[in-house]
Parts: C-alpha cells; structure tokens; sequence
C-alpha cells in the first residue's frame, strides 16, 4: 500500500514539471518567429501620490521589432529596435534616437533587444533572472523576474517582470527606482 501511494504521489509530481512553463519555453514565446498583434492597456503607478494613469492602444512584437501604437488618451507610436528608438508623435513629429548618441542607450537598446530575442545566454547577460513556471486551471503559465545587471541601468529601472502562458506574454511590469510602476497587459493577440 505504501509503495502505491508513493508511486501516486511520485506520478502527481512528473505530473505537474510536465504541465508547468520551463524557462526554455517562455523564451519562445518572447521571440516569436511570427509577428504577433493585439490590444495593450498600460497603467502608470505614481508611487510619491498614488495616482495612476491609463492608455491604451495596439502593439506588434517580432522580428527584431516592437511597435506601441498608443490610441488613448493621446496618440503616439514608438517604434523599438536593436539601435533605435523612433517616436511619431500625435502631430506627426519623429524623432529618433540612436545607439551612437549614448552609451547608456546603447545599453539598454542590448538589454531590450536580449528580451525579445529570447536568449537565454543574452537574458544572463544583462539580467538576474528569477523564474517560475506553474500551472494553474490547467494552463501552464510562467512569470519571469528581471534584475539589470548593470548599476546604471539600476539607478532607472529596478526590476522588470514579465507573465505569459505557453503562447504568449500576458503582461510585463517595469518598476522603477523611483517607485513608479509602469504595467503593460498585453490581450486580443494574434499572428500579424
């Protein structure tokens, strides 16, 4: 009886590692080989009175791209790659900034290139990583805690943390060093 009970319990546990998100698999969700699209709320936590601001918009990840199309309340488009942040504005002014105006930026350009590419070489690179992969209603989700490795990244964003199932991310919060939050829920995707 209890060598069946153990090898119940035993099979609860292969059970479960097999329904969870491995590390492995949420890195293929933040490097889609297809583009993916969809709906974005956004919610900015001021952290010195509590007040929160909202946007909304749409969003394109993939391909060594991402682009926020900002709807609500103002519109505005940005546009990230490897090198270059491009922003058009709701008057229709760009502007651009690119890795050969700052090294901190080019910093940061690596580090959010290295999330999307999905890496997870990249990822050790310029993050501490704390990972958990579980399942929950029967969907196997993951959440991923990011660290910059780098002290003057740091003095900006303290943390970084991301959510998502096994097809894709549902949402990523960046905290900042001041407090602030900034909170991205990601919904409606689909293949671009």
């Amino acid at each position: 009886m209890k060598k069946l009970l153990l090898a119940f319990i035993l099979s609860l546990f292969a059970a479960a590692s097999v329904f969870s998100a491995t590390f492995e698999e949420a890195c293929i969700v933040l490097s889609p080989e297809e583009k993916i699209s969809g709906d974005f709320l956004q919610k900015r936590t001021i952290a010195s009175n509590g007040r929160s601001l909202k946007s909304s918009g749409v969003f394109t990840v993939g391909k060594g791209e991402i682009i926020w199309q900002t709807q609500k309340p103002v519109k505005n488009t940005v546009k990230i790659t490897e090198g270059k942040i491009t922003t058009l504005d709701s008057k229709g002014k760009e502007s651009i900034l690119d890795s050969s105006q700052s090294q901190v930026f080019t910093l940061i350009s690596k580090m959010m290139a290295s999330l999307f590419a999905g890496k997870r070489s990249q990822l050790e690179e310029y993050f501490l990583i704390d990972f958990d992969g579980s399942l929950n209603d029967n969907a196997a989700l993951w959440k991923m805690t990011l660290t910059p490795r780098d002290s003057t990244i740091s003095q900006a964003v303290s943390r970084i943390i991301l959510s998502g199932n096994l097809d894709y991310m549902l949402s990523m919060e960046s905290i900042l060093a001041s407090g602030d939050s900034i909170l991205y829920e990601f919904l409606n995707h689909e293949k671009a």
